[in-house]
């Protein structure tokens, strides 16, 4: 074991009762009573009822599901649940706890940042009013679902909730995508001619998942949940079948989408996952789960779906001519050194249009916060991206650690961080190719992330989830030592 593995395991702390004494006697109120919202570290009455209404809302505005299921359409629910979420975190979670959140959440600060770079770039803009409509109609949405991801699922437990339900409403979306579509079934042509699916071109062969959700986003979808749903099939065999099956659901439904990011981002997930998601015999697990699922995805495929999937030579559209994302980057990262203040939110699209003739979108959620919130906003995103894949790694380091010292109640954190890091992970690579800088998706897991790394360093204080080096963490643990007449 190395002195890093060793200082992280011996500063690990339980999540036991000294831990919950000291997250309580930290977020008392003045009168000694606790808060309604719980502590930093802990629920109260309002996260358990707004975990499971949250995953609810995720699975309408994040995978769109009365789009998919119409008889499930309220209208006006989602804004009302978006109001309740917004007067829930006003006024059920007090000062000292947003105190406290703001002083150990990194996350929430870097997307309070971007936040107020999205209102900055506003009158600075190129089109003031365009910002402004995106910005309540769209950015509003995904700032908020951070918020509430972050607050009321920093408990383990309601964090799982929320998760589950939203899993449930993913599943639900890829069962009936997989059961619509039939690669025999019979099309007719413009010649009146009837053909089947499979021998269409690549691009016909594609099916639309709803009105908003195109076959590409649906594919990101995919790769952020498959980790999450992993996350919950972790424990007893019940929960390997029903949860892993759920995950497998989801990989063959990306087969009708053709998408080529899709399948990128689920191999990137499954590599993390290898790597992070489990140690000794449990890796197994995710080893089978990608044999099957790989074999599902192979079977279901026509020829000409798995040519698209593993064809990126130079000819691609992508590639070359000014229809391809290669072509919408350049010009993005252009823009944004003729204009490094930015272009204003939801700009992109509006400038490329004035210049170019048909708007077209960034393909990269990269090239939109450097364009549209400039050099900073890029910058920003960037750092938000990589403290919470340091954090997540240095919290499975400490686990993976404290396991091998005998503590296997720390397998639990292990477990939790490594799927997150697949879910970040499924989001930046499909990321990379789509236009979802500002997508609830994307506000999701960077909440999703945040709030277990928040419960993380309020129960386990001794640990710097932001990676520290190993020396002065090893100086630290010598001096407690000491301090505690413990031998070093």
């Amino acid at each position: 074991m190395t002195r890093h593995a060793r200082a992280a395991a011996s500063a690990y702390v339980d999540h036991s009762t000294t831990a919950l004494v000291r997250g309580a006697v930290a977020d008392t109120s003045s009168s000694g009573r606790r808060h309604v919202g719980g502590g930093v570290a802990t629920s109260g009455t309002l996260e358990r009822i707004m975990a499971p209404i949250l995953g609810l809302y995720l699975g309408w505005v994040v995978a769109r599901v009365p789009e998919v299921f119409p008889a499930l359409f309220v209208p006006r629910l989602p804004m009302i649940t978006l109001l309740l979420f917004i007067v829930c975190l006003a006024v059920g979670i007090s000062g000292t706890l947003w105190q406290a959140t703001w002083k150990r959440s990194t996350p929430l600060r870097l997307v309070v940042v971007l936040g107020a770079l999205v209102v900055v770039t506003i009158p600075i803009g190129i089109w003031p009013s365009g910002s402004i409509w995106f910005m309540n109609n769209k950015y509003l949405i995904s700032f908020v679902v951070f918020l509430a991801s972050l607050m009321f699922l920093r408990d383990r437990t309601n964090l799982r909730r929320a998760v589950a339900v939203y899993v449930l409403c993913v599943g639900a979306i890829s069962a009936k995508t997989l059961r619509a579509y039939d690669p025999d079934q019979l099309v007719q042509q413009e010649n009146g001619e009837w053909i089947p699916r499979r021998d269409l071109p690549v691009d016909q062969q594609r099916i639309v998942i709803s009105v908003s959700l195109d076959p590409n986003d649906f594919g990101a979808l995919v790769a952020v949940t498959v980790p999450l749903a992993l996350w919950l099939a972790a424990g007893s065999l019940m929960r390997r079948f029903v949860w892993g099956g759920t995950a497998l659901v989801m990989v063959a439904a990306t087969v009708p989408t053709a998408s080529r990011g899709a399948l990128i981002g689920l191999v990137a997930v499954a590599l993390t996952l290898v790597a992070f998601g489990a140690t000794g015999w449990r890796r197994s697990f995710f080893l089978l789960m990608i044999t099957v699922g790989g074999f599902l995805f192979a079977t279901i495929a026509t020829q000409g779906q798995l040519t698209r999937f593993f064809e990126f030579g130079s000819d691609d559209y992508n590639v070359e001519g000014n229809e391809g994302r290669l072509w919408f980057w350049k010009q993005g990262m252009v823009w944004m050194i003729k204009r490094p203040w930015g272009y204003g939110i939801g700009n992109y699209s509006t400038y490329f249009g004035w210049l170019n003739g048909p708007e077209r979108a960034a393909h990269s959620m990269w090239v939109q916060y450097g364009m549209e919130l400039g050099v900073l906003g890029l910058v920003t995103a960037v750092a938000l991206c990589r403290y919470l894949l340091r954090g997540l790694k240095a919290m499975r380091a400490a686990a993976v650690a404290a396991v091998a010292r005998g503590n296997a109640a720390a397998r639990a954190d292990g477990t939790l961080a490594g799927h997150m890091m697949a879910s970040l992970v499924g989001l930046l690579v499909t990321g990379s190719f789509l236009s979802n800088a500002y997508y609830p998706l994307t506000y999701m897991v960077w909440g999703f992330a945040g709030a277990v790394l928040l419960n993380y360093a309020m129960t386990t204080p001794e640990v710097n989830v932001a990676a520290p080096s190993p020396a002065p963490l090893q100086g630290r643990i010598q001096r407690r030592n000491v301090l505690q007449g413990r031998r070093v």
